[in-house]
């Protein structure tokens, strides 16, 4: 195992000790720097990376980027301390002891959670995600180590094998880059995507490096005069700025290649115009529309809109002297520095007295991380959470107003109904129409930047399936989909009781659900209540196996054991001795479920479920006791209904289910339902035993837009008969013929 010898341990401190002395902190914060470096030295002394470097040049080189971004101590020493837990045998506690409480959060929200187990790939990087934004709620500076960690690991990532190369840098691509640029961070955004761009397509990169590489010098000669050109007028005004060429990242310029022709990017030639006051950007922007000719449309006022990461500046694009587009940004010190430094900028003005301003800062960045926090409750696919997250708060974003003038973010392409969704759950629910800008519009107009929009409610509204045809944000789609569901909570309470039956057994079923332990697998498993967790077993939102997952450590020995074992089954059944029988149609009984015989005339004995609800005209004589029994397997049909939204594509998904699970479909219809554009799906599958068909029942539940799934006949005994009796007889008296004999 290698080693680190005194000269090179010393050359790490002494090189990292004079930059943060540069930022000319107090002796008390370059002293507790110094423990946090020597520490963490300390720790890592003997590991290495995989290109056989000292491992302790990653943690210091994460706190240089911290220094780069100019962070408060507490950051910076978090930078140097972030693999502590992970990697060594330290603890929180011991952390917390030398650090305090700040120090050891920080290092705890961006510590990976290597030592748990989950279910998937997938989940664990969405748990792993959810971590870090809940920790994140807590302290806003988690992002700083975060992002300054993965950076420094894109930088060292030529080490790997490629395969790894190309997972890593499309998960910066699609989640980390986009993080930065949420909060600010627009330095460390432009090294993560061009990184990025670097190993996913590195041909096309060499492509646009060429094209700046060609363009340079011709660039700078450009952008020299028209510097000068600024200038002098500026002088004329009395105006004092900083200006000079603003270098755009091949990133970025890749995507506007795959837009436009080359010669149309006008971000190989950039400006940017740094003033002291808000009204001088103003004033700089006549002057340059005087001096060059304004492209059209291509002016955009951030200073009066903020982005949602708080960025502010004028842009406008103009004709440069030799007839090349030139981009210019003009914008305060102060938003400068919020536009490359982001949150960072938020404990700098707490340094210098602002803290109105920073706390200002704080607080918006919050708001939507909370909002990120509610939603990882209400979406518990790992895959659907992630989604999410990158389409509502990662996408290109268009900027509304209200009536009263607060400016609400979107996604792009969102419509009035997303914004009622925004605004409040009651708000969307209750939606009947929408006023842009004064005028009555369709509830799928398209909204654009600058909007004014009010929503018309209605005292009984509810939504419409049809909203998710054009509906964006996932949000609003969860939203819909969760009131649909909510009308058939018995039904899923219902549902889910008997698959814990199934799965456990019916004489342990209601000793687990009224146990403690079942109610702290409820909080395990975010749900508010018992009866909340059932609904969310019945409809599919949670499986049998991610319950089993929360009760397997709280309960006793003899119930952790417990296994879904399939019951053995036979086609033929204990105590008929060989008479003639067949199944009834009806109920289609399978194996692991109670049954009875009924003596027939002409047909020997017909095999029911026990709860058949044709039984209950039947004479008790002619009803005798029978049960499964044998080894040898079987398959046997079974009829579901499945309630779903009506849309393109819909049967392939269930379908592509079903054949996941290895099990034959022998019938499907489809019954379409257009005043609400809902349908049902009639489908017979084969199956082996009861365990068989509540698997893929479970599995049917959780394709997106299906409602509900049930056997034929059990919803409507739970709507349609609970007057047994009566529902089973026609005028005459007579038993009536199942409905699924039909089917």
């Amino acid at each position: 195992m290698p080693t680190l010898d005194e000269t090179t341990y010393t050359k790490f401190i002494n090189q990292f000790i004079d930059k943060f002395s540069k930022l000319d902190r107090p002796q008390a914060e370059l002293e507790r720097v110094k423990k946090a470096l020597e520490f963490a030295c300390k720790l890592h002394r003997g590991q290495e990376r995989i290109s056989k470097e000292p491992y302790i040049t990653h943690p210091i080189s994460v706190a240089e980027i911290l220094i780069d971004l100019n962070c408060d101590t507490d950051t910076i020493c978090a930078g140097l301390l972030h693999d502590t837990l992970e990697d060594t045998d330290i603890d929180v506690l011991k952390l917390e002891a030398e650090f305090g409480p700040k120090i050891s959060q920080l290092v705890e929200g961006v510590t990976k959670l290597g030592k748990l187990n989950f279910i998937s790939t997938q989940e664990h990087q969405a748990e792993n995600f959810r971590k870090m934004l809940m920790a994140i709620a807590v302290d806003l500076r988690v992002v700083l180590v975060k992002i300054a960690d993965r950076l420094h690991n894109m930088k060292t990532l030529g080490h790997l094998p490629p395969e790894k190369q190309k997972r890593i840098a499309k998960e910066t691509l699609d989640i980390f880059a986009p993080l930065a640029n949420r909060f600010g961070l627009n330095k460390a955004k432009n090294e993560l995507e061009d990184l990025s761009f670097f190993y996913l397509d590195p041909e096309k990169f060499k492509e646009v490096e060429g094209l700046v590489i060609g363009d340079r010098e011709y660039s700078e000669k450009k952008i020299k005069e028209i510097i000068e050109k600024i200038k002098t007028e500026l002088s004329k005004s009395e105006i004092h700025a900083e200006i000079y060429g603003r270098p755009k990242h091949l990133y970025s310029i890749y995507k506007k290649m795959k837009r436009l022709d080359s010669k149309e990017l006008y971000d190989l030639l950039g400006i940017r115009i740094i003033v002291e006051r808000e009204r001088q950007c103003y004033e700089v922007m006549g002057i340059i529309h005087d001096l060059f000719s304004p492209i059209p449309g291509k002016f955009k006022d951030y200073i009066a809109i903020p982005k949602t990461n708080l960025y502010q500046s004028l842009h406008t694009a103009v004709v440069g002297p030799h007839g090349r587009p030139v981009e210019i940004q003009i914008r305060t010190e102060e938003m400068h520095q919020i536009a490359e430094y982001g949150i960072a900028a938020h404990w700098k003005y707490k340094e210098t007295g602002s803290h109105k301003k920073a706390d200002d800062i704080y607080d918006e960045k919050l708001s939507w991380i909370r909002q990120l926090i509610d939603w990882q409750r209400e979406l518990k696919d790992p895959e659907e959470f992630v989604d999410a997250v990158k389409l509502d708060f990662f996408s290109d974003e268009v900027f509304i107003l209200t009536p009263k003038g607060e400016v609400i973010d979107l996604p792009r392409d969102s419509t009035p109904v997303d914004f009622a969704y925004k605004i409040h759950t009651d708000v969307g629910n209750r939606c009947i129409g929408a006023k842009v800008n004064g005028r009555i519009v369709p509830l799928d107009t398209k909204l654009k930047t600058g909007d004014i929009i009010e929503i018309i409610t209605g005292k009984n509204a509810h939504p419409s399936l049809d909203w998710l045809n054009y509906v964006v944000t996932s949000s609003g789609k969860n939203k819909i989909r969760q009131w649909f569901k909510k009308q058939h909570r018995d039904i899923h309470i219902d549902q889910g009781k008997k698959l814990i039956e199934s799965a456990f057994g019916e004489d342990k079923a209601d000793q687990i659900m009224a146990s403690e332990e079942f109610l702290q697998a409820v909080q395990k498993l975010n749900r508010p209540s018992k009866e909340d967790l059932l609904a969310s077993l019945g409809c599919g939102d949670i499986t049998i196996s991610q319950l089993k997952g929360k009760l397997k450590d709280i309960l006793p020995q003899e119930e952790e054991n417990i296994q879904i074992v399939p019951p053995k089954t036979e086609e033929e059944i204990a105590a008929l001795d060989g008479m003639m029988h067949h199944l009834a149609k009806c109920c289609s009984p399978l194996p692991g479920e109670q049954i009875v015989g009924m003596v027939s005339k002409g047909k020997g004995i017909i095999v029911h479920r026990y709860d058949c609800q044709n039984l209950d005209t039947v004479e008790e004589d002619r009803i005798i006791q029978i049960q499964w029994q044998g080894s040898k397997e079987k398959a046997y049909s079974a009829a579901l209904e499945i309630e779903c939204i009506d849309r393109v594509g819909i049967s392939r998904d269930i379908l592509n289910k079903i054949a996941d699970e290895k099990i034959n479909v022998r019938d499907l219809r489809v019954i379409a339902r257009t005043s609400n554009d809902t349908a049902v799906i009639k489908i017979v599958v084969e199956v082996i035993d009861l365990y068989d068909l509540r698997k893929i029942m479970a599995s049917i539940g959780r394709v997106s837009d299906v409602l509900n799934v049930f056997r034929s006949g059990e919803y409507k005994r739970t709507t349609l008969f609970k007057k047994k009796s009566i529902a089973n007889k026609d005028k005459n008296g007579k038993s009536k013929k199942s409905l699924e004999d039909d089917f």
